[in-house]
């Protein structure tokens, strides 16, 4: 995610020196940033550490403020109380209307951050006060509430991102006192088009689709335990395992996509499946992961199986449309649902081991797939993470197979085989790219 942000600001520093040059006219640098989905006639004066540290100020301005009022609460007279912390609310509001009508943007986004800091601790403060404390998890609800419209109006990145962490908030207190949060769903619906339709954020997005996750997940627990409490079981892992296949193939789907926001999304979405997979199959690369899970008790077996079936072949569908990497996601699919149903309705638990060397086997061919596509795309991360993917299983065997020495050194010579095949496949690419250069 950062990368792509640097790789854009770089383009578009790069674009302004061609243009000084006459390399290009300022014509074909605004095509060519527009590729990229930048701006080049409106490119921002600060750089993007510059908002931090004013956010971060601000942020300690009133963290300042509410600890200096919190410290003397008691000895203010009542009235007084009341007067102060709608007065500052609302002169600091009226500050940031004022910038933004005199067409100060960003430092209008800044002040209405720190109105809304404002706003939540008069929530908090009024509650006190008139000692309204009857389900505290009210207050979170109509701060984010009340930040939610600006950000929406402003299409400010900054109050999004306050109000979807006022939310997240709201839904796991709210969820810890068997209360079930539904509005949480509304405003993911809300946050999806935010990011969507209004602007673009990476940190958003990956925010709205842990999210979707996190309630898909919640729903599941509310009908296992038949009440409101967020508890995991194994059904959730399960779950979240299909859910991360349905977000492998939406992020194929993405990335096939012309808008370059979208390609953004499926990028960033793509790295974050592949690193969730591969921590997976490392920690379920050991038996006991594995014996864990075949002792575990199901209490809606069949509905897992469908559930995973069908975001599974969602997640085909998808990448088929994508016309991207089908093969290697249908051999995912096979592999995930054949091991769900391996791990459900085996009741033996030496057959752990079979688990775990078919895991082993899974994660010595994704090593392969990411040099051998990391190689023909000409994209290094894809090439180093899977040397890292046999490194370290390899690595992890060495662990498990100490005292097995005849078939620690049958491993090692094949995965030497594997690395130097990679490193003469390497070679000769780059000479051929060499000579055609």
């Amino acid at each position: 995610m950062r990368l792509i942000r640097l790789l854009k600001s770089d383009l578009a520093k790069e674009s302004v020196e061609w243009v000084e040059k006459d390399i290009i006219s300022p014509e074909q640098a605004a095509q060519i940033c527009n590729l990229y989905g930048i701006d080049y006639y409106n490119q921002s004066k600060h750089s993007y550490g510059y908002y931090i540290l004013v956010t971060l100020g601000y942020l300690f301005i009133g963290l300042a403020s509410i600890t200096l009022i919190g410290e003397n609460w008691e000895d203010i007279p009542r009235a007084v109380r009341m007067l102060g912390v709608v007065s500052i609310t609302l002169i600091t509001n009226l500050l940031a209307w004022h910038q933004y009508n005199k067409d100060k943007i960003n430092a209008a986004i800044g002040t209405f951050f720190l109105a809304g800091l404002f706003y939540g601790a008069s929530i908090m403060l009024i509650a006190q006060i008139y000692h309204i404390g009857e389900h505290y998890p009210d207050g979170i609800f109509w701060w984010m509430l009340g930040i939610l419209p600006l950000a929406l109006l402003l299409e400010s990145i900054l109050l999004m991102l306050l109000a979807t962490s006022l939310a997240y908030t709201w839904f796991f207190v709210e969820s810890s006192l068997n209360f079930f949060p539904t509005f949480f769903l509304v405003f993911l619906l809300i946050l999806g088009w935010f990011v969507f339709k209004q602007r673009r954020s990476l940190l958003l997005f990956i925010l709205f689709v842990v999210g979707v996750g996190t309630f898909a997940e919640y729903v599941l627990s509310w009908l296992i335990e038949d009440n409101n409490r967020f508890n995991v079981t194994i059904e959730n892992m399960a779950l979240g395992a299909g859910i991360f296949m349905l977000f492998h193939g939406i992020s194929k789907w993405l990335y096939n996509c012309k808008d370059h926001v979208l390609v953004d999304y499926g990028t960033v979405l793509g790295v974050w499946t592949l690193r969730f997979a591969l921590v997976t199959m490392f920690i379920l690369s050991f038996a006991e992961p594995w014996e864990g899970l075949i002792e575990a008790r199901w209490s809606l077996p069949w509905l897992m199986v469908a559930i995973c079936g069908v975001l599974s072949a969602v997640m085909l569908v998808l990448t088929y449309l994508a016309e991207k990497e089908i093969i290697f996601s249908s051999l995912l699919a096979i592999v995930f649902n054949a091991a769900l149903l391996g791990v459900i309705f085996t009741a033996d638990d030496d057959a752990s081991v079979i688990f775990q060397v078919v895991d082993n086997i899974a994660l010595v061919v994704t090593g392969i797939w990411l040099i051998t596509n990391g190689i023909k795309n000409g994209v290094s991360y894809f090439l180093y993470l899977g040397i890292v993917t046999i490194f370290l299983t390899g690595l992890l065997r060495y662990i498990d197979l100490v005292n097995d020495y005849i078939g620690a050194t049958i491993l090692f010579m094949i995965f030497a085989a594997i690395l130097l095949a990679t490193a003469k496949f390497l070679k000769r690419s780059n000479t051929k790219q060499g000579v055609a250069s």
